[in-house]
């Protein structure tokens, strides 16, 4: 059928048209049953290489239940902190023969919804929620409706959904305890999105980290907005030309931090000498900023990869009850390296 239009999808009666034999016995070639002669078998074989049949996987797997896919919600893809989660639950549901189905959601609790309804609509046997800004209620009555689910940073009820987290707390902790020996006094924290759940955990560590160090941490020095560079920025001005006495600034993620080291080099402050920035996540350009950016290192490929495999142990009715929770490492660098601190590099990533 040379010259044929391939616009509409080739089906099974197309290829036994073609050939001359019933749809049934194409369907047995397909499938790779008996029944059909080798000679019968070869020239079905060459009919499908020729007309370009694939098989309706979605319509294969209505007939059994099954999709054969998982859902992946994300909330920023152009957020180098995510790609690794990404790479990391696909490669668990590639050995597992699954299709991983990937929603970028850009920070909107309405599109994290209708994300959760696409999810639902094409049947994916399990979803993993990365990060979800949605509140307990909605985000719990959209877990239970499907098969199962993960929920990646942020703890969730165990009957609905599992977790895979990072010790927030804990990362936030080492960083201030870092700062508070560099001689750091009056810091300053550019925290990100109010809704965020890390963010949350993270100003918790720093509050009772500073409480034990004597260090202060004061409201008005606390400025919530967008976890990107241009967010850093326009914080990072406002407070520093506000309060020029702030001595550290502690970012949300280290897009934020690259903005605070661009509106500290455009107001004339010097980092590390005459301000501190750090960030988190650790993400690939972290080390390669000016100067190099002290954060701290969360793993993102492992939580990916946990999330996914707990999400198949789920699947198959296991591991109800698990919270999994990884720890981040400090990561020391020229952005809080103050000459009278000297500071140890760990091995770069």
């Amino acid at each position: 059928m040379q010259g044929a239009d391939h616009t509409a999808r080739t089906t099974l009666a197309d290829v036994a048209s073609h050939v001359g034999v019933s749809v049934m016995t194409v369907s047995r070639v397909v499938n790779d049953r008996p029944g059909v002669g080798s000679g019968t078998r070869e020239r079905v074989r060459v009919a499908i290489a020729e007309l370009g049949y694939r098989p309706n996987i979605v319509a294969r797997g209505l007939k059994v239940e099954r999709s054969r896919t998982i859902g992946l919600l994300v909330p920023d893809v152009t957020n180098p902190y995510f790609p690794e989660i990404v790479r990391g639950a696909e490669d668990v549901a590639i050995r597992r023969g699954y299709i991983l189905l990937l929603t970028n959601v850009i920070e909107d609790v309405d599109r994290e919804v209708a994300a959760f309804e696409a999810f639902e609509d094409r049947r994916v046997e399990g979803v993993i929620a990365c990060s979800p800004r949605l509140d307990d209620e909605r985000l719990d009555a959209l877990l239970r409706r499907h098969p199962a689910a993960v929920v990646v940073n942020r703890r969730t009820r165990p009957d609905a959904a599992g977790s895979v987290r990072i010790d927030h707390e804990h990362g936030a902790r080492m960083l201030l305890r870092h700062l508070a020996a560099i001689g750091c006094r009056r810091l300053a924290l550019l925290a990100g999105p109010t809704d965020s759940h890390a963010g949350r955990e993270r100003l918790l560590g720093f509050a009772h980290e500073a409480q034990e160090r004597g260090v202060e941490l004061a409201s008005e020095r606390v400025l919530h907005g967008p976890p990107t560079v241009e967010g850093g920025t326009r914080l990072a001005r406002e407070l520093l030309e506000r309060d020029p006495s702030v001595d550290a600034l502690v970012c949300f993620n280290d897009l934020v931090a690259a903005g605070a080291l661009q509106a500290a080099s455009e107001i004339g402050r010097a980092v590390p000498d005459d301000l501190v920035v750090t960030g988190y996540d650790d993400i690939l350009f972290a080390r390669m900023f000016t100067p190099a950016l002290t954060t701290v290192h969360a793993p993102t490929y492992d939580l990916g990869r946990q999330a996914a495999t707990m999400l198949f142990d789920r699947m198959q009715g296991r591991g109800r009850g698990i919270d999994i929770v990884l720890q981040p490492e400090l990561v020391l660098r020229a952005s809080s390296a103050r000459p009278t601190a000297p500071y140890p590099e760990r091995t770069p990533r």
